[in-house]
């Protein structure tokens, strides 16, 4: 028996949630949390307010939350990086006294606290400027629809997916949780730096066979066995999702595709269709073999075809890779020298009280603070207890605890192939030479973010290049309009080139990657010490987490370096 502490809070300790709705549907309404209260203050939160109409089981939800809180840290943030888990249980009436819902007869628990997904799993639609939720469904449609909506997804990414989102179910299933309504509408993805999927709607999973709300499986991807939300029909239902991933259909169980990657692969998912429940692979089975198959998926090499680029608003450029390639075969090509950086001519300190102190992370600022201003940091019991300054209520108390539319299809028109350096990560704006550290095996990953994320600046889509800060850093208020809007301006002044990725290492929770590149801002848009420059040559530091792939921290003042081209 554990002990845990479980946070309550009052609708009316989240700000003005009403002004910032996010989406809705059968169960409830979602909006983000524009103030959050307590212990999460500063996070990244939505919250999510059951219908007066729904069915749930309170006590189910509050169990949730518990056993979030009896994992240690290191498995807390495995499940923060992949699961919107509920986090709090939201309340109105009395102010509760006992830890579990059902012990409070005067209060009752309309919704939960959760993170809200970031714009890593978001995609901006071409054609409407629309954004969606990035979910694997758009991945069941050919080739030639996910390049109209600026997708571009071979097979290595696909099975890098696919194993991600087989440790997470194994990781849970370990855990006595199974997800049940497993189906690509409630799994997101991203490809910035590493692939990695991210599950939505996790109160409808099952946790030790208790449900907070009716199991409920969606269309063509039920079980054949009466049995719902187990391993064994989460067995089931990624076979599924494996066949079709590969097939690039909505509905095909087509075995051929997933064999031309990997017999294995193939076997799996003939098994995991079992009518026998207990016939089926558990997901602990999948990874071995997926990790075979991404390993020979990476040492192919890739080659792009380039289509030409759908009529878009500057902002509708593609999220996570260049719209309208596809992966050709071909030998891969020689890569290029080591990159041995210069030392630059001079360093910028005379950053003064300009700086801005929400500019902590990426591209010019000359009016505001210059533009290294932009990459670096210039700051050197069962009953519950009341926090009157948060309005955030904790009850303790003890379990036991165990360690979008996808869319339609559409033709597209391709050229000749051209071929991508093995040491080079490309995106539509920015291509960034890594081969001075071709060895780490995260300089692909890092490599790529950087990539998306300044060649979204180039392209002027900042939505995008805003989703490759952590929303941790407070580089940017990234819930905050008027925030935003100033980014964006500053960002609209410069265009950036020539970029290598010369050094990578550790340096405690942080990856530092130092970036090689050249400016060209506005003439009063260059560095603080360095106004008019138009031309600047850049060394900078970067602290990188790894929260859903890398993000950009910040970089700290000593770490950014400059000189006039």
């Amino acid at each position: 028996m554990s002990s845990v502490t479980v946070p309550w809070v009052l609708p009316d300790k989240l700000g003005k949630y009403t002004d910032h709705g996010l989406g809705n549907g059968g169960q409830g309404i979602v909006y983000g949390v524009p103030d959050p209260p307590g212990k999460f203050k500063g996070e990244y939160l939505a919250y999510k307010e059951y219908l007066p109409t729904v069915a749930y089981k309170s006590d189910a939800l509050y169990d949730m939350v518990c056993f979030r809180q009896l994992l240690s840290q290191a498995e807390r943030d495995f499940l923060d990086e992949r699961l919107t888990w509920p986090l709090a249980l939201v309340y109105r009436g009395a102010t509760p006294t006992d830890p579990r819902p059902s012990g409070n007869p005067n209060t009752k628990v309309v919704g939960f606290l959760m993170r809200r997904v970031v714009q890593a799993y978001e995609l901006r639609m071409p054609q409407t400027n629309e954004v969606k939720l990035q979910a694997l469904e758009f991945l069941l449609n050919d080739d030639a629809y996910m390049t109209r909506v600026g997708l571009f997804v071979d097979d290595a990414h696909r099975v890098e997916l696919l194993l991600d989102l087989a440790r997470t179910l194994d990781w849970l299933h370990r855990r006595a949780v199974a997800v049940g309504d497993l189906s690509p509408k409630n799994v997101l993805f991203t490809l910035g730096g590493r692939g990695r999927c991210l599950f939505i709607d996790c109160d409808s999973m099952r946790y030790r066979s208790q449900d907070v709300l009716a199991q409920v499986d969606t269309p063509g991807w039920e079980v054949p066995e009466p049995q719902k939300a187990t391993t064994a029909s989460d067995s089931f239902k990624f076979g599924l999702l494996a066949l079709r991933v590969f097939n690039r259909d909505q509905d095909s169980v087509d075995p051929g595709p997933l064999r031309a990657v990997s017999t294995e692969l193939a076997q799996l998912a003939n098994r995991a269709q079992n009518r026998d429940p207990q016939r089926r692979p558990p997901l602990s089975e999948w990874l071995p073999v997926l990790e075979l198959a991404h390993n020979r998926a990476k040492q192919r090499p890739r080659r792009m075809a380039r289509t030409p680029q759908p009529q878009a608003t500057p902002t509708a450029t593609a999220t996570t890779a260049p719209p309208g390639w596809q992966p050709t075969s071909g030998p891969p090509r020689q890569p290029v020298p080591l990159y041995t950086p210069t030392t630059p001519a001079r360093q910028n300190t005379s950053w003064g009280s300009r700086v801005a102190s929400w500019l902590l992370g990426a591209v010019l600022v000359g009016g505001v603070a210059g533009y290294a201003a932009t990459h670096m940091d210039t700051s050197g019991g069962s009953t519950p207890s009341v926090a009157e300054s948060d309005g955030l209520y904790t009850s303790g108390g003890s379990v036991t605890g165990g360690s979008t539319d996808g869319g339609s299809t559409d033709g597209g028109d391709t050229t000749e192939p051209t071929e991508t350096p093995s040491d080079e990560a490309e995106a539509p704006g920015a291509t960034v030479d890594y081969s001075a550290v071709a060895s780490d095996s995260e300089a692909e990953d890092v490599a790529s973010m950087f990539a998306h994320f300044f060649g979204a600046i180039n392209e002027q889509d900042y939505d995008t290049a805003l989703g490759y800060y952590d929303p941790t850093s407070g580089v940017v208020d990234v819930g905050s309009s008027s925030s935003r809007s100033q980014w964006k301006q500053v960002m609209s002044t410069t265009r950036d080139s020539d970029f290598v990725l010369s050094d990578l290492r550790t340096e405690g929770s942080y990856t530092l990657a130092t970036l090689n590149f050249t400016s060209h801002q506005d003439a009063g848009y260059g560095p603080a010490g360095s106004p008019d420059d138009t031309c600047d040559e850049w060394t900078v530091t970067y602290q990188l987490t790894d929260n859903n792939g890398y993000r950009i921290y910040k970089a700290p003042k000593d770490g950014v370096h400059y000189a006039s081209c």
